[in-house]
């Protein structure tokens, strides 16, 4: 066939985007008319051992793993576990109270990101892929997130939402998540090369950061041991083979569905794993687009109407926001992407025809450059490639696009300061500050040379950074961009997210009561307080 050809002829387009974008390995899968009709992979899954990424290579999933949540809440709800999908969080969790309007948050609202709550990621997530939480700190967390959207009004993305329905699963199922997981997905499906983090596999690629220069190290693994914070918004481990397993029944349970909705005497089928598919499937809350086609948020599944711009979010085309599928029928897509340091995922499912592409990397890159692997093979699938950008172009663009941004934030923060010492004496500063909620501090100390002071967030020394003055009773810190990755960090972190504000509160002007960090750009200015406290927390610290 023409277009296997086609889909073939793309490799060298696709190892350009890795040499390009600094991917390690990546591994892929496409299905047609129910059949796997093309598996490739580039690259290596152990660089430093030069072991090859193949189909059975697995990777962390990052958020496609929230399909897989939403699938099992799914099972519950056809099993009338869940009696209703606009079931109140607090009467399944008590420990979750509000006293405004989001503690009418229901299970539809956290599996559609609509709770208007702002995300605090930087909250959960430390250096080296450490969590500075546990899973008994995100209820907390839920209870005191400020609402920074009118609830149920916006799409607003927040891994806390899904860490609390995998909670969910484990109080209704009597089991953990792991064990849910198993039951309701894994062993029914054949899925024999997924697993939870709690596990490990022979087959598991390494994470790499992507330097400046493209060139890859090797950094900590994600989501690494039982109980993790998160687990069930991002942290199943999977492979090509075993995704196109899934991603196949998922099309199938649609399809059943379908046939059964508009034939009531249609033949009863054998029960699927995948449940619930029309409620699963189905668009909750608009996204953000400028395409009169569809664009919409399902339970973990983003929904658009080809030919469109594929991302959860746009302002319209642009070199860097291609449409894809210019020119050819329209048709829905199912799409999502995944990120977690430093694994990227990506799958897009076309149920009319019952087709499906899967890419997974492990590399955070340079750019974003899993959505141009996964969108060419998208056009090469439908036979558009002539109608579709230069992707090798458009990588490289957007790496240069990424790393410009990242000098424009260092540059903003030294263009910002206007003082080169501090107003008060250093050690005015210097103490423990802790979040209302109680779950999260910082520290300002003196360096070891008592000639500057450094924040400690969570006491860490991996996350312990030396503070330049930046205005009145303000600081900042900055690293390079490749000591930035190798920590496993984001560099694409706004310019405020690196500023402490400090302030006397209401106490006289000679000391220091609290500071303020904005952390989220969704926090209202001048961000979240931290109360300067008595105790010091430094002994109290973990170093992980």
């Amino acid at each position: 066939m023409l277009f296997l050809e086609k889909l073939a002829a793309v490799g060298p387009t696709i190892k350009d985007i890795c040499n390009v974008s600094g991917i390690a390995g990546v591994s892929l899968g496409i299905l047609h008319n129910n059949e796997i009709v093309h598996t490739a992979s580039f690259g290596y899954a152990d660089v430093e051992r030069n072991v090859l990424c193949d189909s059975d290579t697995t990777f962390v999933l990052g958020s496609l793993s929230k399909a897989m949540t939403a699938a099992i809440l799914g099972s519950l709800h056809d099993d009338g576990i869940i009696t209703s999908w606009d079931s109140q969080l607090q009467t399944i969790l008590p420990e979750f109270h509000r006293e405004d309007i989001y503690g009418e948050i229901t299970l539809t609202d956290l599996l559609t990101h609509r709770t208007g709550l702002a995300p605090l990621d930087a909250l959960w997530l430390a250096s080296d892929n450490v969590p500075f939480l546990t899973r008994s700190d995100a209820l907390q967390i839920l209870n005191g997130a400020p609402g920074v959207q009118p609830f149920r009004s916006h799409f607003l993305y927040n891994n806390f939402a899904y860490e609390i329905l995998g909670q969910v699963i484990e109080k209704l199922s009597n089991s953990t998540f792991s064990e849910a997981l198993q039951k309701f997905l894994l062993d029914p499906l054949g899925m024999t090369g997924t697993c939870y983090t709690g596990e490990s596999r022979h087959t598991e690629a390494k994470p790499y950061a992507a330097l400046e220069d493209a060139s890859v190290v090797p950094i900590a693994p994600a989501l690494v041991g039982d109980n993790v914070l998160m687990g069930p918004a991002g942290g199943v481990r999977s492979s090509v083979n075993d995704l196109l397993i899934l991603y196949k029944a998922f099309m199938k349970a649609a399809h059943d569905d379908l046939a059964m909705y508009t034939d009531t005497e249609a033949p009863s089928r054998p029960q699927s794993p995948i449940r619930s598919v029309r409620q699963l499937w189905h668009g909750k809350v608009p996204l953000p687009s400028s395409s009169p086609r569809e664009h919409s948020y399902a339970f973990s599944w983003a929904r658009a109407q080809l030919p469109s711009i594929l991302t959860p979010g746009d302002d319209g085309p642009s070199e860097l926001n291609p449409i894809v599928g210019s020119g050819t029928s329209s048709r829905l897509v199912l799409y999502y992407g995944g990120n977690i340091p430093r694994f990227s995922t990506y799958n897009a499912l076309f149920p009319e025809t019952n087709s499906a592409v899967v890419v997974l990397m492990n590399s955070m890159s340079l750019n974003d450059g899993i959505r141009w692997i996964g969108e060419l093979l998208v056009e090469a699938l439908f036979d558009n490639l002539q109608n579709a950008p230069d992707y090798r172009l458009l990588a490289q663009k957007a790496v240069e696009r990424s790393l410009a941004r990242f000098r424009a934030t260092k540059k903003s923060l030294a263009a910002g300061r206007t003082v080169e010492t501090p107003s008060r004496d250093l050690s005015t500063y210097v103490g423990s500050y802790q979040n209302a909620a109680g779950n999260f501090f910082l520290r300002i100390q003196l360096n070891q040379a008592k000639d500057g002071f450094q924040v400690s967030y969570m006491g860490r020394r991996r996350d312990t950074f030396d503070l330049t003055p930046y205005q009145e009773d303000s600081f900042y810190w900055a690293l390079t961009y490749d000591e930035t990755v190798k920590l496993a960090r984001d560099p694409n972190s706004p310019p405020e997210f690196f500023i402490l504000k400090f302030s006397s509160g209401d106490t006289d002007s000679s000391g220091i009561a609290c500071l303020w960090w904005m952390h989220e750009p969704d926090l209202p200015e001048p961000g979240e307080i931290f109360a300067k406290i008595n105790q010091n927390l430094n002994e109290d610290a973990v170093e992980l």
